[in-house]
């Protein structure tokens, strides 16, 4: 009878920062690989490429390739430690917490606010 062995997945955490509210949540994120139950909130990449398709009037493989080389730019920046600004979006920065084997990941993300359009003097 073989088992299979578990490893602890990786663990980063995600800050979440408003522009309006300096109050941050701080969540764990893990890397697991079992599917979890589905959750009404969770946006999936697929559904990115429906909606940036129906919107831009591109073709689906047009816009997988694109929105996947975007998220893998993005990916790679931040694990490079820069801070990646995307103006609809806000901020993502990523800071490195302590040393060793103690060592976490934690990304900030500065949320732009979308209520209030800038106003501008004419």
């Amino acid at each position: 009878m073989a088992t299979s062995k578990k490893t602890n997945p990786k663990k980063t955490s995600l800050k979440t920062v408003s522009s309006t509210d300096e109050s941050a949540l701080d969540v764990e994120v893990s890397a697991e690989t079992d599917k979890a139950p589905s959750d009404p909130n969770l946006i999936k990449k697929k559904e990115i490429y429906d909606h940036v398709s129906v919107s831009t009037g591109l073709r689906k493989r047009d816009v997988r390739e694109a929105v996947d080389s975007l998220l893998e730019y993005v990916h790679k920046c931040l694990e490079d430690g820069k801070t990646v600004q995307i103006p609809p979006l806000g901020k993502i920065k990523s800071i490195e917490r302590g040393s060793g084997e103690n060592a976490k990941t934690h990304y900030k993300l500065m949320l732009k606010r979308s209520g209030d359009p800038e106003k501008k003097s004419a």
